[in-house]
C-alpha cells in the first residue's frame, strides 16, 4: 500500500507506554505538592524520567508498535441519531403466507427494531467488550489492524531506560514453549467472515483462554469493526492472508495455527497455502471445494460428478454426503444473489445500509437468522440471544464498516482470488481439521476435498449452523482444541519449533 492511510485509529487506543508515562506524571505530581515534607525527585531521577519520557514517546509515534485501545463509536451522536432513526422507521408491507421466502420477514424485524430502540444498551455491552477482551492495535501492511489478543506468556512491559520490567503485559510475545503444567502453547490465529466480526468468537475465547493452552489472537479482518479499511483496489482475500500472516509474524509468533469459517476459512485455506512455513495446521468449518481431479483422482472425479446430479443414488448410504450437495444447489439458486451483488456493486448497497440502520438490520439479520441452525419464527430457541445478534449489527453500524466490509466480495471475485485457491492443494505438510455442522451453509463431501488437502480430522456434528463458534461455542471449542492438540499436530509444531524434520 503506497501513501498514508486515512480513518487511523491512533485517536481512540490507548497505549501502554502512555499509561506508564501518565503514572511517572503522576508521580512527579504527588511528589512537588508535597514539598514541605519530602524530598523532590534527586537530579539523576529527573533525568532518568527525562530519557524516560523522551524514549516513550518515540515509541508512542511509531504506528507498527502495538498498543492497547478502547473500543469505541466513530461520531459522538451514534445514540441519538440511532434512536431518532429507529423511532421514525417504515416498513414495507408482505405476503403473510410467504414468511421468510421472500427475505426478512417484516414482523420479526418490527420486533427487533423495538428491541433495538427500547431494550438494548449499546454502551453497557461496549463496556463489556472491553472489559472482557484485551484489545490491540498496529499498522500493518499499511493499515492499522485491531485484534483481540491473549498471551499470558507475553514478555512484560519494561522500562525503556533501566529495562526493569513494570508487571505489565507487553505487546510481544513470550518465549514460553510451555504451560505451568508442561504442556506445549502454541499460537492460534481466529478469522472470521462476513457478516461476522471478532465477537463472533466471544465466548470460544473464553473457553479457550481457561485451557491454558494457546497464545489467542482475534483480528478484525480489513475493513471490519476497528481495522482500518483499504484505500486501494485489489485487497482480496490473498491480500488479507498476507495481512495477518505479517501481522503474527509482527507480533513474534514465527510458528502458529488458524482456524476459520466463511472468508475466515478460506484466508485460513490461503495462509496455509502461502505461507506453509509458519502456519503449521489449519481447522475449517467451511468447505468450498472443486470437485476432484480427473488426473489425480479419476474415478472420485466420475463419482462427483454423478453424484452432483443423482446424489440420492450415488450417496444412497450417507445422508451428510447428500445434504452436502443439497446445500450447494440450494445456495447457488436460492442464497447466492447477495454475493453476486456485494461482488458486483458493493458500493450502491452500501449507500442504503450505511444511512438506514433498519435496513442494515434487515441485510445481517436476514443472514444469521437465515444460516444458523434455527426457527426464526421462535427467538426463545435461539442459540444466541437477541443483544448477542444486536451487538454484531451495532459493531457494524457504529464503526460505519458495512460498506467496506463488502468490498471483500468484489476485491475477491474481480482478483480471481477463490479461483486461484480453488486450483491449488493445501500443501501436504499443514494438516487440515474440518468441523461439519448440521447446517453449514457450503460444504462439500469429503472425498472431494481430500483431492486438495492433508485432512486428518473431520467430525460431523447435528446441531449447528455456518456460525459455528457463535452458535455452539462450547461444542467449537472443544473441537478446535483437541484437533490442535492431537498428538500428529503437536508433533508437526514441536518438531517445526526445534528444527527437526519428521
Amino acid at each position: 500500500m503506497s501513501g498514508q492511510p486515512t480513518n487511523s485509529l491512533e485517536d481512540s487506543f490507548v497505549s501502554v507506554h502512555e499509561k506508564t508515562t501518565s503514572q511517572t506524571s503522576f508521580s512527579t505530581s504527588t511528589s512537588s505538592s508535597h514539598q514541605g515534607h519530602t524530598h523532590t525527585h534527586s537530579s539523576k531521577e529527573q533525568v532518568h524520567d527525562e530519557k524516560s519520557s523522551a524514549a516513550l514517546e518515540e515509541v508512542k509515534d511509531d504506528p507498527t508498535v502495538p498498543r492497547r485501545m478502547k473500543l469505541s463509536a466513530r461520531r459522538t451522536d451514534l445514540l441519538p441519531t440511532l434512536q431518532t432513526r429507529l423511532s421514525q422507521a417504515t416498513f414495507p408491507d408482505q405476503i403473510e403466507a410467504a414468511g421468510w421466502s421472500y427475505g426478512t420477514e417484516t414482523n420479526l424485524l418490527k420486533s427487533l427494531t423495538r428491541e433495538w430502540l427500547h431494550n438494548y444498551d449499546w454502551e453497557k455491552e461496549l463496556n463489556h467488550l472491553n472489559q472482557d477482551y484485551d484489545h490491540w492495535t498496529c499498522r500493518i501492511n499499511g493499515l492499522d489492524i485491531h485484534y483481540v489478543r491473549h498471551d499470558p506468556w507475553a514478555e512484560k512491559v519494561k522500562d525503556p531506560v533501566s529495562g526493569v520490567e513494570t508487571g505489565e503485559e507487553g505487546p510481544w510475545a513470550g518465549k514460553a514453549m510451555v504451560n505451568e503444567e508442561g504442556q506445549i502453547v502454541m499460537p492460534l490465529l481466529l478469522i472470521h467472515g462476513w457478516p461476522g466480526t471478532w465477537y463472533e468468537f466471544g465466548k470460544a475465547i473464553q473457553l479457550l483462554k481457561k485451557r491454558g493452552r494457546f497464545q489467542i489472537i482475534v483480528p478484525s479482518l480489513p475493513g471490519f469493526g476497528w481495522s482500518q479499511a483499504p484505500t486501494e483496489k485489489k485487497f482480496g482475500t490473498r491480500a488479507m492472508a498476507k495481512t495477518l500472516h505479517e501481522l503474527m509474524r509482527h507480533l513474534g509468533y514465527k510458528y502458529y495455527l488458524a482456524q476459520g469459517g466463511d472468508w475466515g476459512a478460506i484466508i485460513s485455506r490461503t495462509i496455509a497455502t502461502l505461507y506453509p512455513d509458519n502456519c503449521l495446521a489449519i481447522h475449517i468449518n467451511m468447505l468450498p471445494c472443486l470437485p476432484p481431479r480427473p488426473w489425480s483422482s479419476p474415478f472420485q472425479f466420475v463419482k462427483a460428478i454423478a453424484g452432483f446430479a443423482l446424489p440420492s443414488v450415488v450417496y444412497k448410504n450417507n445422508p451428510r454426503e447428500q445434504a452436502s450437495i443439497a446445500g450447494l444447489k440450494h445456495y447457488a439458486v436460492e442464497e447466492g444473489a447477495y454475493f453476486f451483488l456485494q461482488s458486483t456493486k458493493p458500493q450502491t448497497l452500501g449507500h442504503a445500509l450505511q444511512d438506514s440502520p433498519v435496513g442494515l438490520l434487515s441485510w445481517l439479520t436476514e443472514k444469521y437468522l437465515g444460516w444458523a441452525d434455527l426457527d426464526p419464527a421462535q427467538p426463545e430457541t435461539w442459540p444466541f440471544s437477541k443483544t448477542e445478534l444486536l451487538t454484531q449489527i451495532m459493531i457494524y453500524h457504529a464503526t460505519e464498516t458495512i460498506t467496506s466490509s463488502t468490498r471483500i466480495y468484489y476485491e475477491t471475485y474481480h482478483n480471481h482470488d477463490v479461483q486461484w485457491l480453488l486450483r491449488r492443494p493445501v500443501p501436504a505438510s499443514v494438516p487440515v481439521g474440518v468441523g461439519v455442522w448440521n447446517k453449514e451453509l457450503f460444504m462439500v463431501p469429503k472425498a472431494w476435498a481430500d483431492d486438495y488437502m492433508n485432512i486428518i480430522s473431520w467430525h460431523e456434528f447435528p446441531k449447528g449452523g455456518h456460525f459455528a463458534a457463535f452458535e455452539r461455542p462450547v461444542e467449537f471449542e472443544k473441537e478446535v482444541t483437541n484437533y490442535f492438540t492431537s498428538e500428529q499436530v503437536l508433533d508437526a509444531f514441536t518438531a517445526k519449533r526445534y528444527g527437526f524434520k519428521i
